[in-house]
């Protein structure tokens, strides 16, 4: 059976097979057949930011070439968790993985489409009015539940 999706996306999610930085696997639990496996990402340093604002629960990260979709995600511990069906663990070498080894990593690349025009916006290097329509009245409902306004 042929995919609709386009090669390198899986639904909407696009791997272009660039590496944005490795993880460690912390932990890993059988929950019935499936396999919960939780990862930490490397510290930020001043040449490499932080994953996490690309990581959110029910999103897409890409491990070792293969798309997943995140279970978890704990932003003070640097850590997320995927689970591993049966069938997906026979078909990749992830599930093989043993405590401490080292996992290529690939974030969203939607996040990122996101982040730089919501930045150009915002900065005024572009976007359109529209996004700063959009960021303005999200900006207004923060302060105007806060009490701010």
């Amino acid at each position: 059976m042929s995919s609709p999706a386009p090669a390198g996306a899986h639904a909407l999610r696009i791997c272009q097979g660039h590496v944005d930085d490795t993880a460690t696997l912390i932990s890993r639990a059988p929950d019935g057949d499936s396999l919960r496996l939780v990862f930490q990402l490397n510290d930020a340093t001043t040449t490499r930011e932080s994953l996490l604002p690309y990581l959110i629960p029910k999103g897409y990260i890409t491990i070792d070439g293969t798309s997943l979709t995140l279970t978890e995600v704990d932003d003070e511990k640097r850590t997320f968790g995927i689970m591993l069906i049966q069938h997906t663990q026979q078909k990749i070498t992830l599930g093989r993985k043993v405590i401490g080894s080292k996992v290529n990593i690939e974030v969203d690349m939607v996040g990122k489409y996101v982040e730089k025009s919501v930045r150009a916006t915002l900065s005024g290097r572009g976007g359109s009015t529209e996004w700063r329509g959009f960021i303005e009245k999200i900006v207004e409902d923060v302060f105007a539940k806060k009490g701010i306004l």
